[in-house]
């Protein structure tokens, strides 16, 4: 029960920091935003609600980091079980920004990043957003969550 009081708390103040209408807007602009998966979606099977913060999509103007659980099929297996998860590091990608009618719709190309060469965001003009993730060597999956301000330190 504690523990349940504790993440409600924890999500709840990650919320209230959740960029909106011109914060956001700048933010997208500026390439600078983090966004938090508090669900990802396999392809196949159920909604997995996830309790860790530390779930983050960060975007900066140099850099673009992810570390992200992945729950889906491996094509190739890591040649190290505790590289699961998707984690991306790359200094430099390419950055495709289209306006919608209440949001943004943003796609991602990293390089040098192993597996994951696609990346989808649609972004809700009050902070809300889903991640769809197309990887060389896995099923895709999608993620939801919200953008929140990066705080600029690199993982």
């Amino acid at each position: 029960m504690m523990l349940a009081l504790l993440c409600g708390s924890l999500y709840i103040a990650q919320a209230q920091h959740r960029l909106q209408g011109q914060a956001l807007e700048k933010a997208v602009q500026e390439r600078a935003f983090t966004f938090y998966a508090n669900q990802a979606l396999p392809l196949k099977g159920r909604v997995i609600n996830l309790t860790d913060l530390s779930y983050t999509l960060k975007v900066m103007p140099d850099s673009l980091y992810a570390h992200l659980p992945y729950f889906g099929v491996a094509y190739v297996a890591p040649m190290n079980p505790n590289e699961g998860g998707i984690h991306i590091k790359s200094g430099a990608y390419r950055y495709e920004l289209t306006r919608k009618k209440s949001g943004w719709h943003l796609t991602l190309f990293p390089t040098g990043s192993g597996d994951v060469y696609r990346m989808d965001l649609d972004m809700s003009t009050d902070g809300y957003a889903s991640l769809y993730l197309i990887p060389n060597q896995r099923e895709a999956i999608s993620y939801a969550g919200i953008i929140s301000q990066s705080d600029n330190h690199k993982r």
